[in-house]
């Protein structure tokens, strides 16, 4: 199904924006085109585990008055349904001395099960995190997160020399900073989590980054299974996490959600400053963190645009009201350079393996 919507600008000029709408093969025993109803226990529930998705049920029960067996039949019926994906954990990629990149690439030539074999590609490699198909002028668009010693040109060589014949077009991004606002539709206010501004950076021993890669694949893995597979005991591990959330390398834990389960579409909006300074990135960055319906924002350095944002959105009309609304407010200070439709989340934002591994080995 092919949506069609226009929006004047400020100029008169017609912005013409064409989604195509891809029907991806849902996972096994999850019907992509569910959709749920949350009552206020699910919100209450879904807000306890966004703020700290390491938080024991029976604390979850005592917080919102509900028994623990109620609370974890909740979370298991969202698990499920496909509203939880994961339960994550935020590490300070500065302190760990990695860096972060966003890749776009619009893609040409594709044969029946092209696309497929560049997902699986990047699935299995090293240092790639988030991946994601979209519609608009980006096809395919992945995460790189890579230790201070890897060269990131061997990393997109490699890419380029294997899938080249079917890349038309892609662009490299340097990652400065962002952040998630996954609270927001809850109605709610996300508790204050740590920082990634200080530049200091942080040496893990073996134990530190083996329990780092346990938490990175589940941040609700108990302390028994982490404590069994790192050869400690589980006051030793709960110490040492305890000690890794102190020094700012552990910022917090919380969970990945399907927007679509709720009945939303997530929009994809990259903005070009016209104006500079710090004040202005301020402004920008208290209007992104107030709006009810803005999901996550990127800053970018030396790119053709400087902000990325996340809208979520019921349709096309909530899309065009939200671009009125942005040019209203900030004409003389930034322009919307594009707007895409991500399509599916394939995997979602981990610490990839390789960037891991090297510290634990």
């Amino acid at each position: 199904m092919i949506e069609k919507f226009a929006i004047i600008n400020k100029n008169n000029k017609m912005l013409q924006i064409s989604l195509k709408r891809s029907l991806k093969t849902p996972r096994k025993g999850i019907n992509s085109n569910f959709s749920i109803e949350l009552d206020a226990w699910d919100r209450k529930i879904l807000e306890c585990l966004l703020n700290n998705s390491r938080e024991q049920v029976s604390v979850i029960g005592k917080k919102i008055r509900l028994r623990r067996e109620n609370v974890n039949y909740r979370i298991n019926r969202m698990i499920k349904s496909g509203l939880i994906k994961e339960f994550n954990i935020a590490l300070n990629e500065k302190n760990l001395g990695l860096r972060h990149y966003v890749v776009l690439l619009e893609l040409a030539n594709l044969k029946e099960h092209s696309e497929e074999e560049i997902v699986l590609y990047l699935k299995e490699g090293r240092y790639i995190s988030w991946i994601g198909p979209a519609a608009g002028r980006w096809s395919l668009i992945f995460d790189i997160i890579i230790p201070e010693n890897v060269d990131l040109a061997s990393v997109i060589n490699e890419f380029l020399m294997k899938f080249k014949k079917y890349i038309d077009e892609y662009v490299v991004l340097q990652w400065e900073e962002g952040y998630h606002f996954g609270f927001k539709f809850l109605g709610s206010k996300e508790k204050k989590r740590g920082s990634e501004s200080s530049p200091e950076k942080i040496t893990l021993d073996k134990k530190d980054a083996q329990i780092l890669s346990l938490l990175n694949i589940d941040a609700r893995a108990s302390l028994v299974e982490i404590s069994e597979k790192v050869g400690m005991t589980p006051n030793g591990a709960g110490n040492r996490i305890k000690k890794l959330e102190k020094e700012g390398v552990i910022l917090g834990y919380t969970i990945s959600l399907d927007w679509r389960k709720l009945g939303y579409e997530w929009y994809g909006i990259q903005l070009k400053l016209i104006k500079f300074g710090e004040e202005i990135n301020k402004q920008l960055v208290d209007f992104f963190t107030k709006h009810e319906r803005i999901i996550f924002y990127s800053r970018y350095i030396g790119a053709a645009w400087d902000y990325d944002i996340g809208l979520m959105g019921k349709d096309s009309k909530e899309l065009r009201n939200f671009i009125n609304e942005f040019r209203a407010q900030f004409s003389d200070v930034a322009r919307i350079y594009n707007v895409f439709l991500p399509l599916e989340e394939i995997t979602g934002y981990k610490i990839p393996k390789g960037a891991l591994i090297q510290k634990a080995d």
